[in-house]
């Protein structure tokens, strides 16, 4: 075998190893770092899925249910770009954002997605109050910073997932294409009467910052590979 077939076997168990650290780990800050390492060695050596996969059958699907107080309608847009920037799809049940894919996945988007949506809500709820402080009107604040603060999001997602390649596997489109056959189409739409300029703004510029103090990447215990 040569160097360049050893130094390559290493690295897909090296990034194996890392997943199953992930799907294995009771410290979620832990699991979302080891897989989210796992995509930036795919990325940087060009490793494929499929290589990764000893046997088709060890691999594992879930359907998670996402907490989000107050149901706010922005959930259904936020969680579909989430979705598509962690390898899996979203659905809503009864109200209630629903991810599914690789277990793996899930987990990450889930957490993720509590994350921004808590983020979101809190910032837009203290945003309507304060102009309702000051006299102000404070119609079309909650969406208008809800709009911005999914552009952001996505904004930054997408570079992202450009960098590291992501896309969601065959396997969970063809999967998910099964389970949603009966779906009804949801209306996801947040309107405004008039946008906002400054509450959509603020929205736009915490939605390409939210998760930088997450820290997703870099949870203690899990060490950058390279």
């Amino acid at each position: 075998m040569s160097e360049s077939n050893t130094n390559n076997s290493q690295i897909v168990e090296r990034i194996r190893k890392l997943l199953r650290l992930g799907g294995n780990n009771p410290n979620e800050n832990e699991a979302n770092s080891a897989i989210l390492q796992a995509h930036r060695l795919m990325a940087k050596h060009g490793i494929e899925t499929v290589q990764l996969e000893e046997n088709q059958q060890q691999i594992s699907y879930s359907t998670v249910y996402c907490q989000h107080k107050g149901n706010r309608k922005f959930r259904k847009i936020l969680s579909s770009v989430i979705a598509l920037n962690f390898r899996c799809r979203c659905f809503s049940q009864d109200g209630r954002v629903a991810f599914f894919g690789r277990s793996n996945d899930v987990a990450v988007a889930r957490d993720v997605f509590e994350y921004a949506y808590t983020f979101a809500y809190r910032e837009s709820d203290r945003l309507y109050r304060k102009r309702r402080q000051m006299g102000h009107d404070g119609t079309d604040v909650v969406n208008s910073y809800a709009i911005g603060f999914i552009g952001g999001l996505r904004e930054k997602l997408e570079q992202q997932s450009t960098a590291l390649m992501v896309i969601v596997p065959q396997d969970v489109q063809d999967r998910y294409a099964e389970l949603s056959k009966n779906f009804k189409k949801a209306n996801s739409t947040v309107k405004v009467s008039r946008l906002d300029r400054k509450a959509y703004e603020q929205g736009q510029t915490d939605g390409r910052t939210a998760l930088n103090g997450r820290r997703l990447g870099a949870a203690s215990g899990a060490k950058e590979a390279s």
